[in-house]
């Protein structure tokens, strides 16, 4: 039987305690009478969970576990192409969950492998070098490590790895010298939207 428990009493008469849950696999509700309930350990991330994730630029929630780029749409996806989740590691799964997400997993990274390239986002970060002062803080704050200081004609400048930046915008926005803008959503252009949705279209 595999369900959700609702609660545990004891009988005032028997001493045995009475369990009201509902069956997840028949959806309907049942009341079972037994002699002792024992609880299932928690389970918690592994220690080495946070090295993974940051090795692989993969977010996680409040409670340590690894995030799925959607839970409806893309549940086995994350935030990073090609890194894809199954099991445990997004939280405690029975064994059919844990099957299930495997499999899911198993058929979406094998779309890229038959095709033998990953498919990419065209937004990403961009850094306009004459206005770069090389202070790294940009570096620091990225949350998918797509960015470095390099050496360029006698100092440093930022430069984007577009196959890790996201594009979330987090490093345009803090840059104290405005020298980070992102790709199809540049400044005149957001402009440009904000004017034609006050004008209605006129000029």
């Amino acid at each position: 039987m595999r369900g959700r428990v609702a609660n545990v009493l004891e009988d005032p008469v028997t001493k045995n305690l009475l369990i009201n849950a509902e069956d997840t696999l028949l959806n309907r509700p049942i009341n079972l009478e037994v002699d002792m309930v024992v609880l299932a350990a928690a389970v918690q991330p592994s220690e080495d969970t946070d090295r993974t994730r940051k090795l692989f630029g993969v977010s996680k929630s409040m409670d340590g576990w690894l995030l799925e780029a959607h839970p409806k749409l893309n549940p086995c996806g994350t935030t990073t192409a090609g890194v894809f989740l199954a099991g445990v590691c997004q939280g405690p799964k029975d064994i059919p969950d844990t099957v299930a997400s495997a499999e899911g997993a198993a058929s979406a990274a094998s779309i890229p492998i038959h095709m033998g390239e990953v498919e990419l986002e065209p937004y990403f970060a961009q850094c306009i070098e004459e206005k770069c002062a090389g202070c790294g803080m940009c570096v620091n704050l990225c949350p998918y490590q797509a960015l470095a200081l390099v050496e360029k004609d006698g100092r440093k400048v930022m430069q984007v790895t577009e196959a890790k930046c996201k594009g979330c915008g987090t490093c345009g926005g803090f840059c104290p010298g405005g020298a980070i803008w992102m790709q199809h959503f540049a400044t005149p252009q957001i402009v440009a939207q904000i004017d034609a949705f006050l004008l209605g279209g006129e000029q």
